[in-house]
């Protein structure tokens, strides 16, 4: 009786420690409800959108343009890959930002997600993911990224103009540089796969062979094929966690129309 009693407490321990050791994994798809966050003057909110399952600390952010600018929009339609309902970002003439921060992350990440970027003739949108500590950082604040921002590790930017090209850059320490070999076009569903390795050691993933990330370092996938290159930090401290993203917009002022995205089926993933 008491051999069997050791073994039942053995192997219960063994499941709470497997329990504990695993990395958080966050599945986001925005619900199924239709809605709208438009106020005039801009504003934000931690409560317009669904909160994060299981997760009392985690917030989910929006902030409107503070002219009162873009709108947020829970539609149903728009983009092919919509389950339920996704997000429609209305990107105002400063930021309409999108974000999500206090993630129980360490300093490795998986990060996917499904955008459309429509038609406009300008304007611009950004992902990054980070550390975020105040309410005036880049992932709870109301600004973009600046020149100074040493707050991200990944960044991600899409550039509109006239083409139906999309030029596309990524963010190596405080500066913006194009990126080859990735083609985006308007009116275009996309998944995003970002893995990200803010640790000090280099990090194995397999995905369709295996992958070496080196520390300090992201790689980039658009519908299942690898961008070539290796991505550098944006700044970010080595080590830090990675327990925030953002994804926001923005329209030149004096434009006819807003540029406009859609997001959907978010995945964080504490593993690679």
């Amino acid at each position: 009786m008491m051999k069997k009693f050791f073994a039942v407490t053995i192997l219960t321990c063994s499941i709470c420690t497997l329990s504990f050791a695993q990395a958080p994994v966050v599945n986001y798809d925005f619900g199924d409800k239709e809605a709208s966050f438009n106020p005039n003057p801009g504003a934000s909110s931690t409560s317009f959108l669904p909160k994060i399952a299981n997760s009392k600390a985690t917030r989910v952010r929006i902030r409107t343009a503070s002219d009162g600018t873009g709108a947020f929009n829970l539609v149903k339609s728009g983009a092919g890959f919509i389950k339920g309902a996704g997000l429609e970002v209305v990107a105002g003439t400063t930021t309409s930002k999108f974000s999500i921060y206090n993630l129980a992350f360490e300093n490795v990440a998986k990060t996917s997600f499904n955008i459309k970027i429509d038609a406009a003739n300008a304007g611009q949108w950004v992902f990054a993911n980070g550390a975020s500590a105040n309410s005036d950082d880049l992932f709870q604040g109301n600004s973009g990224i600046k020149e100074t921002s040493t707050e991200l590790f990944a960044g991600l930017r899409w550039n509109l103009s006239a083409a139906n090209q999309i030029n596309f850059y990524s963010r190596a320490g405080g500066k913006w540089n194009s990126v080859k070999g990735v083609s985006f076009v308007k009116n275009t569903d996309y998944l995003i796969e970002v893995y990200s390795n803010n640790s000090t050691e280099v990090k194995k993933y397999t995905k369709e062979a295996d992958q070496t990330l080196n520390a300090g370092t992201y790689h980039i996938w658009v519908n299942g094929k690898r961008v070539p290159g290796e991505f550098v930090s944006g700044g970010l401290e080595a080590g830090k966690g990675l327990n925030a993203l953002i994804i926001y917009g923005v329209t030149p002022r004096g434009n006819d129309t807003m540029a406009k995205a859609w997001l959907d089926n978010l995945e964080i993933n504490g593993n690679l």
